[in-house]
């Protein structure tokens, strides 16, 4: 038989210390980690908020140019035919009419020191004389009268002054000159005797004048300005003439006018007191329909417009009309016509477009444009404040012109 083997067991003390609980992360097969979790939402919140503010920054930046444009003037000039009778499209309807007229003014040059000329004359004037003796004094003619400053002058007529009376006389200066141009004074008569002289004497009551006059040295430049002045009032009043005739308020009138004749009384730098011009002239109008003129000149104007240019203002009636040509037979003439205006860039001009200035700085842009004397200033300003360049975003780029 087996023998049975027996084992001796020992007691082992052992020794109990404190337990700690022991965690244990039990979770579902599959789930993350609760700061995983975290990570994941700072994360998205940050793309957000970068995205935002991305959009942001893309929607609100912008950069406006500024640009005084440089101005062009633009001229159209045509040649109109005016007639009373329209064939083409080009023509306006119109009448010539003309008329004749003279004239003769008088003229007196206008005193000044450098025109008027002192000239020696005999002084004249008019006395009283009076006798207080009992009988009547003859006094022939050239009879002397003397001042007491011993000026002598002459009766220009015999008189008779009677007894106790006076009479009126016109006296002369016995010599040319200054010294006879006087105040009222009074005169005794040296050819009566001394005892007559106390009795019949004269006296005058308004100054004596004519002793030196100023007489007008007339220039060829008083001569110029009096047929201008003629030629005004002719044309003036042929003007008025020819309008009645034609009586149609909707034309307007352009007008020729031809010196047929021309006289002056003097010749330049004579002396004289006043000089007569003559002048005979012819006045041709041409009435022409203002409208249709204007509206073939406007049209004429903005075919000569460049390409991306604008007008700054466009005014009609600052046309100029000139006569060219007149037939008075068939009745109808030729006009010149013009008219100008000011244009400048408009947005749609391709040194404008905004592609151009993309990236670009503010100094780059005005060098830019200065040089291709597009424009006198430019000024750009960005948003938001701390951007310097043009952004990249052409809808963002936005042009004015001033």
């Amino acid at each position: 038989m087996p023998t049975k083997k027996t084992t001796t067991k020992k007691r082992v003390s052992v020794k109990k210390s404190e337990s700690k609980p022991v965690e244990i992360d039990i979770h579902e097969p599959g789930a993350m980690p609760l700061m995983i979790y975290r990570r994941i939402a700072l994360t998205f919140v940050f793309v957000v908020a970068v995205a935002l503010i991305a959009v942001l920054y893309l929607s609100t930046v912008q950069a406006v140019i500024q640009v005084s444009s440089t101005q062009t003037s633009i001229t159209t000039e045509f040649v109109a035919h005016v007639t009373e009778t329209s064939t083409e499209a080009s023509d306006i309807r119109g009448r010539v009419v003309s008329g004749t007229l003279g004239k003769t003014e008088t003229f007196t040059p206008e005193p000044d020191e450098a025109s008027m000329k002192n000239v020696e004359g005999i002084a004249t004037g008019s006395v009283t004389i009076y006798n207080n003796l009992s009988f009547d004094q003859a006094l022939v003619e050239t009879t002397r009268l003397l001042s007491p400053d011993g000026i002598l002058f002459r009766l220009d007529n015999t008189v008779t002054v009677p007894a106790g009376g006076s009479v009126i006389a016109d006296v002369y200066a016995d010599e040319a000159g200054a010294s006879g141009d006087m105040t009222p004074t009074m005169f005794t008569i040296p050819g009566l005797s001394a005892a007559r002289q106390a009795s019949v004497y004269a006296e005058s009551f308004e100054a004596f004048t004519g002793g030196v006059t100023q007489v007008a040295i007339v220039s060829q430049e008083d001569i110029d300005e009096a047929i201008g002045q003629v030629q005004a009032d002719i044309e003036d009043d042929a003007q008025s003439m020819l309008a009645t005739e034609v009586a149609d308020g909707s034309l307007e009138a352009v007008y020729l006018s031809v010196v047929q004749e021309q006289t002056v009384s003097i010749e330049p730098g004579s002396e004289a007191a006043s000089f007569d011009v003559a002048l005979t002239i012819k006045v041709v109008g041409v009435f022409y329909d203002r409208a249709t003129l204007e509206t073939i000149a406007l049209r004429k104007l903005y075919e000569g417009l460049g390409q991306g240019q604008t007008f700054v203002s466009v005014d009609p009636s600052r046309i100029e009309i000139e006569l060219d040509a007149v037939d008075e037979e068939i009745k109808e003439a030729n006009v010149h016509v013009s008219l100008s205006a000011q244009a400048i860039n408009a947005q749609t001009s391709q040194a404008l477009e905004v592609g151009r200035f993309v990236g670009m700085t503010e100094a780059e842009v005005q060098d830019l444009l200065l040089g291709e004397g597009v424009a006198t200033t430019v000024e750009v300003k960005f948003f938001p404040f701390w951007i310097s360049h043009v952004p990249r975003l052409k809808d963002h780029i936005y042009i004015e012109i001033q």
